[in-house]
């Protein structure tokens, strides 16, 4: 059984220098963060000894920048510093991807890496977003993304890196999700989607000895 992700995963030292970035980013943004999360391969269940730390963060503004004749960009980009690499978006931004099902969005409001959560604000997108909604979106989403990671990453060549093989297996294991749970939204988490399908025991030993 593969380990699953919690922020007891984020060494206290990192953690701390996350905040630090992320009430920073607040301060000179003039924005209040209301979800900061994890979001790659820690969260996913399979991070490696070089693995960033994507740090993902939606946030609000001012009223006076929402009714400003100029507004703002909703998004908010940093330069990757060391392991860290922090971007967000606006509630607005957020809210608009959310009515279109944005896989991403949903990834977010559910990571198992939660660094920061503030107001009323999240909850209520997840009421709203982080449920069932759209199966056949669900499906052309990790289909592609399955496809493309293998295509990236596995076919064709002598000499595969372990953790890429993570890459296909995630996505294929919502894919199973669906099929086996399709009133259900697939978690992000690869621990957490293996414990919730039905596997050949041979599969599921597999996919562990890749560790």
């Amino acid at each position: 059984m593969l380990p699953h992700a919690t922020i007891a995963d984020i060494p206290p030292d990192v953690r701390a220098q996350i905040m630090a970035r992320l009430e920073e980013l607040a301060r000179v943004e003039r924005v209040r963060i209301i979800l900061a999360v994890e979001s790659g391969s820690r969260a996913w269940g399979f991070a490696s000894a070089d693995s960033d730390f994507d740090v993902r963060f939606l946030y609000v503004r001012r009223l006076e920048d929402y009714a400003a004749l100029r507004v703002p960009r909703d998004v908010i980009e940093r330069p990757i510093e060391g392991e860290l690499d922090l971007n967000g978006w606006d509630l607005r931004k957020a809210l608009s991807l959310g009515l279109r099902w944005n896989p991403a969005l949903v990834e977010w409001l559910t990571s198992p890496i939660v660094y920061a959560e503030t107001g009323w604000e999240a909850a209520a997108l997840r009421r709203l977003f982080a449920v069932p909604q759209n199966a056949q979106a669900l499906i052309r989403h990790y289909f592609g993304l399955a496809h493309r990671q293998y295509g990236r990453h596995i076919d064709g060549r002598d000499e595969v890196n372990l953790k890429k093989y993570f890459y296909v297996v995630r996505p294929a294991a919502a894919l199973l999700w669906l099929e086996q749970r399709p009133d259900e939204t697939p978690p992000m988490s690869l621990p957490a989607l293996l414990d919730g399908v039905s596997l050949p025991d041979d599969v599921a030993h597999a996919i562990v000895d890749l560790r």
